[in-house]
């Protein structure tokens, strides 16, 4: 289970910088690219100073506009969707410890699968899972 999230996490991390430098690259103004994404000008513009704000969802449809895949988006949603159910599976020892690897709550995964996921915490959890692979 955290190996296959840690594979997800690292491709949808590369797809993620992909996305960011294409971003930077582009050439429509903030209230095009909201035009293009179904967002705001202004939620663009907040976006594009401050990356953390960036949501999985958003990731998904840039990387779409700029003709990337987003296969990395649909598995990392996915796996997930899933990770909760089998946390809470797990015996009460094991399921905090996986918690404390993803620097993560069960809970908190539940919370933000039925909102949008903010990619400062999948980079995050991408950084953790990273560091215990050393």
């Amino acid at each position: 289970m955290v190996d296959y999230l840690r594979t997800t996490l690292h491709s949808f991390a590369n797809n993620y910088q992909a996305v960011m430098w294409r971003l930077r690259e582009c050439s429509l103004n903030d209230e095009q690219l909201g035009l293009a994404l179904g967002v705001s000008g202004n939620a663009i513009r907040n976006r594009r100073a401050k990356p953390d704000l960036w949501k999985l969802s958003d990731v998904e449809r840039l990387a779409a506009h700029f003709s990337l895949p987003v296969t990395a988006c649909v598995q990392l949603n996915q796996a997930l969707h899933e990770l909760p159910l089998r946390l809470r599976s797990l015996p009460a020892d094991e399921r905090r410890k996986t918690e404390r690897l993803l620097l993560i709550k069960t809970i908190q995964l539940e919370s933000y699968n039925k909102s949008d996921w903010p990619v400062r915490y999948l980079l995050r959890m991408h950084q953790a899972l990273a560091e215990t692979n050393r």
